[in-house]
């Protein structure tokens, strides 16, 4: 799996929350999420703490260790529906926790059905996976990231094997709800970038999460400044976190390109989705990778720049049109 598909991925599923109406939110139990089955009656899977500043609430759900028992149960009933089998021993346990009230209501948790060529990878998957260095790591950076930015909702963390259906190793279905992929990309990058991926990744999302809670709202249509600020804000907010990392999923261009710049600015209150994508993963027709990423991440630094005592909440509240006035944005391309 490449970077590329992991940004387009988490940019696709805010893209339609934002654009899909908000529905009503109910607050889930604070209590340890209990899995019931015909072969435990009370294995638990979450791990649940609080912020020990703020008292803000946490569940890590380890879905992928629903997974064994769900092979066997295929096994059991050869006669059955994969999709309905996946349904009941995968999401139905988790769904409260992982999808219930969530902004985006559209993901096919059906096409999540894996084939059965795919269980001895998955298994090797799951046998793989550190369920105490998850939770340390991840740990780390909600604490660190609810300290700067507070929610008033619990944050459920959901994490599951790794799914070829569903390119992407972390993405935020909506406020309270961040689904991870596990990717521990050991070809790709050595343990400590590994470490600095999973921490900073997470608060990115993390950000995403709690602004879709305070600022998401039925009748906003985004956009596409509205996303190059919303994608930079994240980036700055990592950033923020963890000073020095900027994630590893994506490296900031310094540049002011004029060229780039006359082809979106007439764009900027556009919100023709094929074209927001184009500009803001880059990557094609001619924008460098992650351009939207790159722009978004100045935008904001520009506005910082002229209000340094701005807090991390008062930012995150100011409008896209705020951020780009006033930070005197257009002056690097004139």
């Amino acid at each position: 799996m490449d970077i590329a598909n992991k940004v387009l991925l988490s940019f696709c599923v805010l893209l339609l929350i934002l654009i899909l109406p908000a529905c009503k939110h109910t607050e889930q139990s604070h209590e340890n999420i209990i899995i019931k089955n015909e072969e435990s009656q009370n294995e638990h899977i979450s791990y649940s703490f609080k912020n020990p500043n703020t008292g803000q609430d946490f569940n890590i759900i380890h879905a992928y260790m629903l997974y064994e028992n769900y092979f066997e149960t295929v096994k059991d009933n050869p006669d059955k529906s994969l999709h309905k089998l996946y349904q009941q021993e995968i999401i139905e346990p988790i769904y409260d926790a992982c999808f219930k009230d969530t902004e985006y209501l559209e993901i096919n948790l059906f096409e999540w059905t894996p084939e059965e060529s795919d269980y001895d990878n998955i298994k090797n998957q799951v046998e793989s996976i550190d369920k105490d260095y998850i939770n340390k790591l991840y740990e780390e950076s909600l604490v660190k990231s609810s300290d700067i930015l507070s929610s008033d909702k619990i944050t459920n963390v959901c994490v599951f094997p790794k799914n070829e259906k569903f390119p992407s190793d972390m993405i935020t279905a909506g406020s309270g709800n961040i689904l991870v992929f596990f990717n521990d990309f050991g070809n790709y990058y050595s343990l400590s970038e590994l470490e600095n991926n999973y921490k900073s990744g997470m608060s990115h999302e993390y950000h995403h999460s709690v602004w879709i809670e305070k600022h998401h709202r039925e009748d906003y249509y985004p956009t596409l400044l509205d996303y190059l600020i919303m994608e930079g804000q994240a980036v700055m907010f990592e950033t923020s976190v963890y000073p020095g990392l900027n994630s590893t999923a994506y490296v900031i261009d310094e540049n002011y390109n004029k060229e780039y710049w006359n082809r979106i600015e007439p764009n900027l209150e556009g919100s023709v989705t094929d074209q927001i994508y184009e500009i803001l993963i880059g990557g094609t027709n001619g924008f460098p990778n992650y351009y939207g990423y790159s722009e978004g991440y100045k935008m904001i630094r520009s506005y910082l720049d002229l209000h340094p005592d701005m807090t991390v909440e008062e930012w995150t509240s100011k409008s896209p049109k705020e951020i780009f006035e006033e930070g005197n944005y257009i002056a690097n391309y004139e």
